[in-house]
């Protein structure tokens, strides 16, 4: 369509060079507007690295089981909660260390077979990319069932991580997943986040840094836009 375009108006600039002086003003003009909009925005998730309610437990742990703590979901399975490795390694647990690197704060989330989500107030827009982003802990001493990072609208899963990063021994790893929303989409559909442990004998998941970006792509009068600045290079 664009080449279709771009031909009428070389056949155009041969024939009225005024002309197409004119169209090219006019729609490098739309470009202003659309540009501002281009950029990722965060979206707001409570809670996004764990750290509430604070952990005082000796244990450095705090076993949630099935039910809503700290503005996340627990559902699944009862071994799962949230945790404080430094309070846990000097207890005698094997976390990360006696001074554990973690990706945010002091505190995680951990759980062995069940989902940790949240349903977030952001609703799906259309024209928009979404990248979900979390680190995936690895605990010592302990067998890794794997994962699985979700990003659904409503009911509907919209992109999926799988295992398809192994964080070495001790450690953490970044994964993300993303998702464009077409030119229209249903309305309403509440943006959800779903955190999933694979289960297994003495295993465990943990998580951290949980982050949501949006970016609007741009629209049809961008490209037109950046279509008259070309053709005030011709001119």
């Amino acid at each position: 369509m664009t080449q279709k375009v771009l031909a009428k108006l070389m056949s155009f600039a041969i024939s009225d060079k005024l002309g197409l002086f004119k169209i090219a003003i006019a729609s490098s003009c739309l470009m202003i507007v659309p540009q501002g909009q281009v950029r990722a925005a965060s979206i707001f998730i409570a809670n996004h690295s764990f750290e509430a309610p604070i952990i005082t437990d000796p244990s450095g742990i705090l076993d949630t089981g099935i039910g809503t703590t700290g503005n996340w979901t627990f559902a699944g399975a009862m071994n799962q909660g949230f945790a404080n490795p430094t309070i846990g390694h000097n207890f005698g647990n094997s976390w990360y260390g006696p001074s554990p690197t973690l990706p945010n704060g002091s505190q995680v989330a951990w759980s062995n077979g069940g989902t940790i989500s949240q349903t977030l107030s952001a609703t799906l827009q259309a024209n928009t990319k979404y990248t979900l982003g979390a680190f995936v802990g690895r605990r010592l001493a302990l067998n890794f069932p794997g994962y699985n990072i979700e990003l659904l609208a409503g009911t509907t899963v919209l992109a999926s991580s799988g295992n398809s990063v192994t964080p070495t021994d001790g450690t953490f790893a970044p994964v993300t997943v993303s998702y464009t929303s077409g030119i229209s989409v249903t309305p309403g559909q509440a943006l959800k986040i779903r955190l999933t442990s694979q289960t297994g004998a003495n295993a465990q998941t943990n998580f951290d840094l949980i982050t949501l970006d949006a970016s609007p792509i741009p629209e049809p009068s961008a490209m037109l836009g950046l279509l008259g600045f070309v053709l005030l290079g011709i001119g």
